[in-house]
């Protein structure tokens, strides 16, 4: 297998910019950042240049949905202008990925572990949509409270147990309740155990630390923040992402 594919992705994917290998995280200059606005094409186009002078081709560029954020005109216009500096803007490509912010986080994060080369990569994506995702741990109370626009689909109602599980796709569908934490972020687990997981973790409250170290391979945790919005909609949830790990 050749080298492993590089990735450019927007920071609507709440990871961060050293986070990952071969993946960078572009972003406007903070003073200017909107969680709605992608960064400027310019700063696409160099952070492509930059990613192109270090291996394979061709580089994936990974955007959200444009319902989401206009990152993928951005990201495109960033790629065409390559061509005034004599890049051939053919060696990358701009994939919308089709998927929430958090899906967007899930699948950089899972597709970077693989370490699949670009070909596989491409391939690999074709069908992950359907296979990866992030578990939201919220209490219970607080998703009752969460505004219309958070898109909470709960067929069965919230529960009255303390903690709720949501699988966040284009909308964030309640599965069950729990008593605790660790029984919430195991079921979870168990959902994609059988693919193999990465776990992407934000806000992780500190009793389940002990439960982290316990989890055997090849559950990988990663520390990043979750998207504004979650944050905003959910306050101080709790929250993770697992995802399958990409293989060939």
């Amino acid at each position: 297998m050749s080298e492993a594919a590089r990735i450019v992705t927007d920071y609507s994917s709440a990871l961060e910019g050293d986070a990952l290998d071969r993946v960078a995280v572009i972003a406007p200059d903070e003073g200017k950042r909107r969680f709605s606005d992608p960064a400027p094409r310019a700063t696409y186009t160099a952070a492509f240049r930059e990613a192109l002078r270090e291996g394979p081709e061709p580089l994936l560029c990974l955007v959200g949905p444009y319902g989401y954020s206009p990152a993928f005109t951005a990201a495109a216009g960033g790629r065409n202008d390559l061509a005034r500096e004599e890049i051939d803007p053919d060696r990358v490509r701009v994939l919308n990925v089709g998927r929430s912010f958090l899906g967007l986080g899930a699948l950089t994060a899972s597709l970077a572990a693989s370490g699949l080369d670009p070909k596989g990569a491409t391939d690999w994506l074709d069908d992950a949509g359907v296979a990866t995702g992030m578990w939201v741990v919220a209490e219970s109370e607080r998703v009752e409270g969460a505004p219309g626009e958070a898109f909470i689909e709960a067929p069965d109602g919230i529960p009255e147990e303390p903690y709720s599980l949501l699988r966040v796709r284009l909308a964030s569908r309640v599965l069950g309740g729990f008593e605790t934490v660790e029984e919430a972020a195991e079921a979870a687990l168990a959902s994609v155990s059988a693919a193999g997981g990465v776990g992407l973790v934000a806000n992780a409250p500190a009793g389940l630390d002990a439960w982290k170290q316990a989890t055997p391979a090849p559950v990988e945790w990663r520390e990043c923040e979750l998207p504004t919005f979650l944050a905003t909609h959910f306050g101080e949830a709790l929250a993770f992402a697992i995802a399958p790990r990409a293989s060939a």
